[in-house]
């Protein structure tokens, strides 16, 4: 009797593709499982359209040797010195595995590189099975036992049939969105109405609130919310939009279960206008995945309207186009001779000057 005869395993194994996605600004994520156990290693790589220093799609080869820029395997199993390997042992069959992508290797192996952000990239992935580690490690060999050369591997052709499964994949946006202006006339224009004119760094809305400077609401207590309830928004995509504010509100109280301020902007009164925005990201599958601007960064001082610091803008001015109306309070009185006395109110701070003159008929020179 002749034990532990191995039957060769020829057959590399077959890579299936589970699902694949940007998990976030700099990791590519790919979910795949092997018909058997082995190992996986996955690389990102330059649509063709990109330039050097990576290696791009079609310049991925099976030739080797040292001035063979972008060999196949070599290139996706990266090197640790560099950062740039991304593997998983696969220890069952069909079970799925995840291997994440950071960093891409430059075309020359010498440095790896973070991946950018909203980028495209497209992911190579190779495979090797653990036939030659199961036939070495077993308990019982023959005597006539030869070790495998090696593993089995897939080929070039495989792993582009993957990639192209995956196809490209671009890496999402994080980053909070920024006023690149903040702009409020001051005074106003109009004796009714605040315009706030803006631009964003990217595409997106703003959303703004006015309150009264004499309110007594300070910087630190305006929250994110308590802008948006305020419902003056405008959406941004390219040059500048505006936002057209007549009330501390944009809402309808018989809309709502609140309080809501209904208030007209008072002419002649000062306004502190804090703006807040959020951006129009999405996932990998193109789903919104807005990114915020801190409440922090709305509470900051603008500084300079065309490069705002923050979306705070204290101390806007609303126009008075208005006269002051003049009213007599009481008759005129004659308290002493040579003196005429008048009571006047006016309906709004100012200066009031009187003067007197004969009446039309009268003779003399005044």
């Amino acid at each position: 009797t002749t034990a532990g005869v191995w039957v060769l395993d020829a057959t590399p194994p077959r890579m299936l593709l589970v699902h694949a996605e940007a998990i976030s600004s700099e990791v590519l994520q790919v979910t795949l499982q092997l018909d058997e156990p082995g190992t996986v290693w996955c690389a990102a790589v330059e649509p063709d359209s990109a330039p050097a220093p990576f290696c791009t799609t079609s310049e991925m080869q099976t030739t080797s040797g040292p001035l063979a820029d972008c060999h196949f395997e070599a290139h996706v199993k990266g090197s640790s010195g560099d950062g740039t390997v991304f593997s998983a042992e696969v220890h069952e069959a069909y079970r799925d595995v995840d291997v994440d992508v950071s960093r891409i290797w430059q075309k020359d192996r010498l440095a790896g590189v973070t991946l950018e952000h909203e980028h495209a990239y497209r992911v190579f992935c190779f495979a090797e099975d653990d036939w030659q580690i199961q036939a070495d490690s077993a308990a019982v060999r023959s005597p006539s036992y030869v070790s495998p050369t090696g593993p089995n591997k897939v080929n070039l052709t495989s792993a582009q049939v993957l990639a192209d499964a995956v196809g490209e994949l671009r890496t999402l946006d994080e980053a909070p969105p920024s006023f690149t202006l903040l702009r409020i006339q001051d005074p106003t224009a109009s004796d009714s109405q605040i315009v706030v004119t803006f631009a964003l760094n990217e595409v997106g809305t703003a959303y703004c609130r006015p309150v009264r400077s004499d309110s007594g609401e300070t910087t630190g207590a305006m929250a994110v919310n308590r802008i948006l309830t305020a419902n003056w928004s405008a959406n941004f995509t390219a040059g500048s939009a505006t936002i057209l504010m007549d009330n501390l509100e944009n809402v309808d109280p018989s809309q709502t279960y609140r309080d809501d301020e209904v208030a007209p902007l008072a002419s002649g009164a000062q306004y502190d206008v804090y703006c807040w925005a959020m951006d129009a990201a999405v996932d990998g599958a193109g789903y919104r995945r807005p990114n915020y601007a801190a409440a922090a960064y709305t509470q900051d001082h603008v500084g300079n309207a065309s490069a705002p610091l923050g979306g705070r803008t204290p101390g806007v001015w609303v126009s008075d186009a208005t006269p002051p109306s003049l009213a007599a309070v009481g008759s005129v009185e004659a308290p002493r001779e040579g003196v005429l006395r008048l009571t006047l109110q006016l309906d709004e701070p100012g200066t009031v000057w009187c003067a007197a003159v004969v009446p039309d008929g009268a003779s003399g020179a005044l």
